[in-house]
């Protein structure tokens, strides 16, 4: 009777662990909490996720940049998807406009405490109406950052390639 408990409870944990792993290929790792691509995502994986409702311009990696509208943390926002002259993904980040330097202040804290329980702490370099953390992954390097001025009340969090990131070892 204990033989069988045991077995029951070896298949339980074998099947549980093959059901989160997958069989076959399996996907990449999302780059971020607010798209499912992973750094490996074409164009057309990222039409096939987002839609086809996108708008675009040059990328400062010499590419196209993809724009959408995108709720994160229930915040109506934009998203951008870079990709480089190769068509590689480089850059994805997404970005907030409030009305209100307040507006934009809660959403930057709330970014950055959803990051941080992602990645841990950060590093970071606030100053008057410019706000910003970044924290240095495997993956490459993520800044959250908030400008507020008279003019400006915007936040953005990109998660950027090591291709592509300045990153600095310790």
């Amino acid at each position: 009777m204990k033989q069988n408990i045991m077995r029951l409870l070896s298949a339980a944990v074998l099947i549980s662990m093959l059901a989160l792993t997958g069989c076959g290929d399996r996907k990449a790792v999302a780059i971020s909490p607010f798209t499912e691509l992973s750094w490996n995502a074409s164009v057309d994986d990222m039409v096939k996720a987002e839609g086809d409702g996108y708008e675009t311009y040059d990328s400062i990696y010499q590419g196209t940049t993809y724009t959408y509208s995108k709720k994160y943390l229930e915040k109506e926002g934009q998203i951008k998807y870079m990709y480089d002259g190769n068509g590689k993904l480089c850059n994805v980040s997404w970005s907030y406009t409030g009305e209100t330097p307040d507006s934009v202040m809660t959403v930057y804290r709330d970014v950055c405490k959803d990051t941080e329980k992602i990645h841990g702490k950060s590093t970071s370099d606030d100053g008057v109406g410019n706000y910003g953390q970044i924290w240095n992954t495997a993956g490459g390097t993520v800044m959250a950052n908030a400008v507020i001025t008279n003019d400006v009340r915007v936040m953005q969090i990109a998660y950027m390639s090591k291709e592509v990131s300045k990153m600095q070892t310790k």
